[in-house]
């Protein structure tokens, strides 16, 4: 996982540094809250909560590329305590209507899944590749009067699939619905 944040970290310092418009109006954070409906490999019962933060960049109106960082802890079917399935994807973005108060959006990205179960259940700690596509708007809430800050609401919906090589068998597909708030800088 810190693997991953250090490599999207780097990706997103060489976006800002390879563009030469105005580098404080192009970054953004949109931490956010919401659910996930956990596929039957995690061990989960049922969907729970997921809670996560995307540090992205705007490389053109159109394009933007963000790290997406997320964590949501599982009840389980086995016992009473909780796994924990983490989640970090390096995504691109592809917003329509750019300049209005309602943007949607598509994105896709890659990253990896990493499920920390508590001892004592018949899990394994593993971490796997994923693939995760969603769609989403943002709304505008928000702008100075400079533009160079902005506020915007951002609901989102997403699809994980995770290639489950030897540890998560049926390549399980997570559902996750989110709702975040996003600042632009």
């Amino acid at each position: 996982m810190r693997c991953l944040l250090l490599v999207g970290l780097l990706c997103l310092c060489a976006a800002h540094a390879g563009h030469g418009e105005e580098p404080a109006r192009s970054w953004y954070m949109n931490p956010y809250l919401g659910g996930i409906t956990p596929d039957k490999p995690w061990g989960g019962n049922g969907s729970a909560a997921l809670y996560g933060l995307d540090v992205g960049k705007n490389l053109s109106p159109a394009w933007g590329i963000e790290l997406d960082l997320n964590d949501a802890p599982l009840s389980d079917r086995f016992g009473p305590q909780r796994s924990q399935l983490y989640g970090g994807a390096l995504q691109l973005l592809r917003v329509f209507r750019i300049k209005r108060g309602f943007a949607p959006y598509l994105s896709i990205g890659s990253g990896v899944t990493h499920l920390a179960p508590p001892a004592g259940i018949p899990l394994q700690r593993r971490t796997e590749f994923m693939v995760q596509a969603g769609t989403g708007a943002i709304v505008g809430l928000w702008e100075s009067g400079d533009g160079w800050r902005s506020l915007a609401l951002r609901p989102d919906v997403k699809f994980r699939w995770t290639h489950g090589w030897a540890h998560a068998p049926g390549n399980p597909v997570d559902v996750l619905y989110v709702f975040g708030l996003t600042f632009s800088f």
